[in-house]
């Protein structure tokens, strides 16, 4: 089988919706996707990584006139691109997004590329085009493929970042997206800007999506603004997001406020313990593991405090936590 024919052999059977060979569905189930030729498909597909593949895909895409077909062919190829490190060919689904009139094969190539590490050379300016774009989708996998960009674009995309947040034809969910991209190409410049967004929503994501970007920006020069969120939001997961920049890039001058905190934590007993599953923990470990790099007097005190009279508020993989790493002279 050639390369053109097995590439025009498996496009058909990532559309075959039937039960695979010798399979049949359980009883009363009248549909079950894992069981098609579709889905053996799809999982052949994943692990290729021929590069002889891809012209002969290119030219099916060229002559493909079914939107789910040029769907796949575009995910196909845009995967198996990624993993041989032709970079070419994000610049060829740009040029292909600029021709095509269906925005749901728009929204797929774009989202296909800026989850890829592709590189764009040659149609860096298209996104430019794109991130204006009425459709949400497409705008925001757009703005993601700027972060890509290297920093000669930095003043340019920050201009047109800080000028979409000003705007109050901004949605709140795409405050979000510019907050995203700032992280990337933004500089002092954005500060003010994302300060005042991040004291004065009300929506916790954009608070987070705000301070995460500072953080990004100048985290160290910033210690106070981060204190100052913690104190004066309500929400807990803006909280506990202050905590964790607090203690990326705190010192301590941020001891007391991080102090606080976990006083706050322990003032209700917690009697679920949480499974936590990579790097993952508690907020109140985070803090104690900060506050263990930083001891003094008022640490110490803190630490007696938990085994005196706060142990009980902990749940359990906090206590197990504590019992392995707090010790006493």
């Amino acid at each position: 089988m050639t390369k053109t024919e097995y590439v025009n052999d498996l496009i058909e059977r990532l559309g075959n919706k039937n039960l695979r060979p010798g399979l049949s569905l359980p009883p009363g189930v009248i549909y079950q996707s894992s069981l098609t030729i579709a889905s053996e498909a799809r999982d052949e597909a994943y692990e290729l990584a021929d590069p002889d593949l891809i012209e002969p895909l290119k030219i099916r895409l060229e002559k493909e006139k079914n939107t789910s077909t040029r769907i796949d062919i575009i995910r196909l190829l845009v995967r198996i691109a990624d993993r041989v490190n032709d970079h070419p060919i994000a610049d060829y689904i740009l040029a292909t997004v600029r021709l095509e009139k269906v925005r749901w094969i728009q929204d797929v190539a774009l989202e296909s590329l800026a989850e890829s590490k592709l590189e764009i050379w040659n149609e860096k300016e298209y996104l430019f085009e794109l991130i204006q774009h009425k459709h949400w989708r497409i705008k925001m996998n757009a703005l993601n493929l700027l972060t890509t960009l290297d920093s000669t674009y930095s003043p340019r995309i920050e201009d047109f970042c800080l000028t979409a947040l000003k705007s109050k034809s901004t949605k709140p969910n795409e405050l979000s997206w510019f907050c995203n991209v700032l992280s990337r190409h933004g500089s002092d410049k954005s500060l003010d800007v994302l300060k005042e967004i991040a004291r004065t929503s009300d929506k916790y994501y954009i608070v987070n999506a705000a301070a995460s970007t500072i953080a990004a920006i100048n985290g160290k020069g910033e210690l106070a603004f981060f204190a100052e969120i913690l104190d004066t939001n309500k929400n807990n997961y803006v909280k506990s997001n202050q905590t964790s920049i607090l203690c990326q890039f705190g010192d301590d001058t941020v001891v007391d406020p991080l102090i606080k905190r976990s006083k706050a934590i322990l003032s209700k007993a917690r009697k679920t313990s949480v499974t936590y599953v990579g790097r993952a923990k508690p907020e109140l470990v985070h803090i104690c593991e900060f506050l263990l790099q930083h001891r003094n007097a008022k640490v110490e005190e803190f630490l007696y405090l938990v085994k005196n009279k706060k142990y009980n508020m902990m749940d359990e993989t906090e206590k197990k936590w504590f019992d392995t790493h707090i010790t006493f002279v």
